[in-house]
């Protein structure tokens, strides 16, 4: 009798056990889109590398159920906190949850679809550039309770960002000493491009060049709201030597809401085509900007002192004269100052730009 009690007790531990494990264990589901543009960031807590955090997502804002690294239900309260990088790191960020079921997500902006890691306690990114980056704490079917956060930073290289391969310069604008044929079109908006001196942006651009004056978007302030304009410059002929474009910018604003892109036009600018960058635009605006809805867009805050080299591939355009268009637009809350380009160079050398030793291996170091 005793050795039977004994087995029944050793039983029932064992499936005590398995049940504790199987509620703790999440089932899989596929990752899915998540639930775009829901989060509340505007309480974040701001963290620094290297310190740990006492927090609680009891009765925190419920928005989100799902985030785009994970398919599983996360309807217990967001705990969100900012983190801001001046250089180049690795980041982790680890939660010791008391009493419940929590998740951590890392987020490449306050937006639950930009989700660059999560963990049931721990989180790592890749390295990341300079910029504002956030971690929410949620719980998994509405878990809630107190926690601790530690946030980790790894020093790394910042990548290199590759350009056009040049033998040479074909045609080359830049803003510090002229505006060559600019034009302005309206896009649906207010009018907003302007060439002459910057405020309050970096003074120094790509290859450590002096800024004197840019075109740029409103250049003594913030751009207004509902903002819709067409810089336009030109022509250029794109050719086996000419079939690289690089442009050296900088660029500051609501991410998502108001930015900018490149277009290209072969007829004046009766029509356009969207031309998209080595490493790609940075997102893809809302619907409520004018001139650039729902459109891949440059968008956002950069936090590093120099402006940002991005080169775009024209070979489809070999043989014809191409003005560009850069399309800026804005919804009607809360500016920043905007989008500001020093200069415009096209070149290549003779190569053909579809072979793996050119185009292809530039956006692979993108990878």
């Amino acid at each position: 009798m005793r050795t039977a009690t004994v087995l029944l007790i050793a039983l029932l531990v064992v499936g005590v056990a398995a049940t504790a494990m199987a509620e703790k264990e999440k089932a899989f589901e596929q990752p899915g889109p998540g639930t775009k543009g829901l989060l509340d960031c505007s309480n974040a807590t701001p963290v620094v590398c290297g310190n740990t955090y006492n927090g609680t997502n009891v009765g925190a804002p419920n928005n989100v159920e799902a985030y785009s690294c994970v398919g599983w239900v996360e309807s217990g309260g967001e705990a969100v906190y900012v983190l801001e990088l001046d250089d180049c790191f690795e980041v982790t960020a680890q939660i010791v949850p008391n009493g419940c079921d929590l998740d951590v997500f890392i987020l490449g902006s306050c937006d639950e679809a930009d989700c660059l890691d999560h963990g049931d306690t721990i989180a790592t990114t890749d390295c990341l550039e300079p910029g504002t980056y956030y971690i929410v704490v949620d719980g998994y079917y509405g878990a809630e309770c107190p926690f601790t956060l530690t946030v980790t930073c790894e020093p790394c290289e910042c990548p290199e960002v590759p350009c056009c391969p040049y033998d040479y310069v074909c045609c080359w604008l830049d803003f510090n000493e002229e505006h060559c044929n600019l034009v302005f079109l309206p896009c649906e908006g207010e009018p907003v491009w302007e060439w002459d001196v910057p405020l309050d942006i970096p003074d120094v651009a790509c290859d450590d060049v002096v800024v004197t004056k840019v075109l740029g978007t409103v250049i003594a302030g913030y751009y207004p709201p509902y903002a819709g304009e067409i810089a336009m410059v030109g022509p250029y002929n794109i050719t086996l030597d000419c079939w690289c474009m690089e442009l050296c910018h900088y660029y500051d604003t609501e991410a998502g809401f108001d930015g900018g892109n490149v277009k290209v036009t072969t007829d004046g600018g009766a029509t356009w085509e969207l031309i998209t960058p080595a490493r790609g635009y940075d997102r893809d605006a809302y619907s409520a900007p004018n001139c650039i809805s729902g459109e891949p867009v440059f968008s956002g805050h950069q936090f590093n002192t120099t402006f940002l080299r991005d080169c775009f591939d024209l070979s489809a355009y070999i043989g014809q004269s191409v003005w560009f268009g850069f399309f800026f637009g804005s919804d009607g809350s809360i500016q920043y100052p905007g989008w500001y380009l020093k200069w415009v160079k096209t070149g290549g050398g003779h190569v053909t730009p579809v072979e793996d030793t050119s185009w292809g291996a530039i956006k692979a170091m993108y990878r």
